[in-house]
């Protein structure tokens, strides 16, 4: 008795409508996507601690696990856009822009890899202020954090 092995292409299985004894077809996996988040089944990535540190996890996706970034550099951006949030509320004196407004806002944003400092009227940015003289002050004082948040900006 003769055996013979077939290796299975990774991504494809074998078609069993079309495979014959003599003729083994492939098909290739149709990846299925998720609907919703219980559908993930597992997640892997980085979550924040309550002391702000950034660990590695992997748990099943339940609503009480939907704090897991997918990579460690998006996990220490949150943080980092935390921190700004704060920084950003004291700068501003609790002013919080009102999109809806039609009054110019003075922004930090980025375009591609570029840090981009402009006055915009529609254009929802995250980090906002309420005149020209708090931005730039605040981007002098914290480009190292600005950058850090990148990956989420």
């Amino acid at each position: 008795m003769k055996t013979l092995k077939i290796e299975i292409p990774q991504g494809y299985e074998i078609d069993k409508e079309k495979s014959t004894f003599e003729s083994i077809v492939f098909k290739e996996i149709k990846k299925r996507l998720p609907k919703n988040w219980e559908e993930l089944d597992r997640v892997q990535g980085y979550y924040i601690q309550s002391n702000s540190r950034v660990n590695q996890s992997s748990v099943s996706a339940t609503d009480e696990n939907t704090n897991v970034f997918a990579t460690k550099e998006q996990a220490e951006a949150a943080v980092a856009m935390a921190q700004l949030s704060q920084l950003m509320k004291v700068y501003n004196d609790g002013w919080k822009p009102d999109w809806n407004d039609h009054e110019f806002k003075y922004c930090i944003y980025f375009i591609g890899n570029d840090i981009r400092e402009e006055s915009l009227q529609n254009s929802r940015t995250f980090l906002s202020f309420k005149d020209e003289e708090i931005r730039n002050l605040f981007f002098e004082n914290f480009r190292e954090l600005i950058e850090q948040a990148k990956p989420l900006l």
